[in-house]
Parts: structure tokens; C-alpha cells; sequence
């Protein structure tokens, strides 16, 4: 890696196809472009916290970030989702989705950094749906972390690079990373 770059630069310019089909799953342009109805939302949460509570399970299992200063614990989403879900009177329970093991922390960290970079677009995200949910409630997953986003994001990053700093740290990330778009890929096909 030239020493211009980053970790995290080259974890996102890896990933960078995957991350872009994202952005073509139907669902998801729906949703920016304000289309979804309460079921049809309703049915997205429900699917994202399969995806979700699988992964979160999976992180907790794996080798610990707290190396990193990572606190998974304070990382969950799955409950956003099923607060999000008790709002709308729907189910707040789902199949879990298959996703990836990691076998080492750099692999969990690039999984780590799939989940935690979705927040950045669920702000864009959370504004299609205005027009179901005026008072701004029920969106909670897709507002993320609130106040402590910025800083949740920051320690993400500084995770990423004190890794890729490590032998191995940049290949490992890389590979958890594309397991984790793919599984999500996968379960939104």
C-alpha cells in the first residue's frame, strides 16, 4: 500500500463495486426516493434485522475487537430495528439471514466497518419516509448512533488503520469486508 493511503481508503476503493450495487437492491431506491409504504417498510426492517441480529451474533463470537477500542455492545443495531418495528405495530421479529464467521479480529473488523459505514447513508436514508412517518419516529435505525455518531465513526476508523498497520491487518479486513457485502447482497436478492 503506498504510504499515502489509508487503510480505510484502501478497504473502500476494495469494496467499492460491491458497495455500489448496493445502491441498486430496489428497496433501498425506494426508500431514498420516498416510495415505501408503512407494510413496505415495515417488511425492510424486518428483513434488515435479520441481517443484523446474524451479524451482531456472529461479531460477538468473534475474536474481540476491544484490542482496537472497539465496544461491540454499544454498536447494536438490532434493537434499533425492533424499536423501530414496535413503532409501527409490526412483528419485531426475523429469520436470521446466513452470514460469514470471521476466524480472525481483522476479518470481524472489515464486517465492523460494512455495518457501521451503512450508517453514514441511513441519515439520506431516513428522510424518504416523510410522508409515513411525519414526526420523525420509527427510523431510529436509520438515524444510527445520534450525537455519538461522529465519534463512534471516528474510533471505527482509527480501529481500521491500527489494523491495517498489523501483518496480515489490511488482507484480513478486506476479506471480511467483501464476505459481509456479499451475505447482505445475497439476503436483499
Amino acid at each position: 500500500m503506498p504510504s499515502h493511503q489509508t487503510s480505510r481508503l484502501a478497504l473502500r476503493t476494495a469494496t467499492a463495486a460491491a458497495h455500489e450495487r448496493l445502491h441498486h437492491i430496489p428497496v433501498f431506491q425506494d426508500l431514498a426516493e420516498g416510495r415505501l409504504d408503512r407494510a413496505g417498510y415495515a417488511a425492510l426492517l424486518r428483513r434488515l434485522l435479520g441481517f443484523h441480529a446474524a451479524i451482531e451474533a456472529v461479531l460477538a463470537a468473534a475474536p474481540s475487537l476491544a484490542h482496537y477500542g472497539i465496544d461491540l455492545a454499544g454498536r447494536r443495531r438490532a434493537p434499533l430495528l425492533r424499536a423501530d418495528l414496535a413503532h409501527l405495530g409490526a412483528p419485531a421479529e426475523a429469520p436470521l439471514a446466513p452470514v460469514p464467521r470471521f476466524a480472525i479480529a481483522a476479518e470481524a473488523l472489515g464486517a465492523l466497518y460494512v455495518t457501521e459505514g451503512s450508517t453514514l447513508g441511513g441519515r439520506h436514508l431516513a428522510r424518504g419516509l416523510d410522508h409515513i412517518l411525519p414526526a420523525g419516529e420509527g427510523r431510529g435505525f436509520f438515524l444510527g448512533h445520534g450525537a455519538r455518531h461522529g465519534a463512534m465513526w471516528a474510533a471505527c476508523c482509527a480501529a481500521i488503520e491500527a489494523c491495517g498497520a498489523e501483518p496480515g491487518g489490511l488482507t484480513g479486513m478486506q476479506a471480511g469486508a467483501a464476505a459481509t457485502f456479499a451475505a447482505f447482497e445475497a439476503w436483499f436478492a
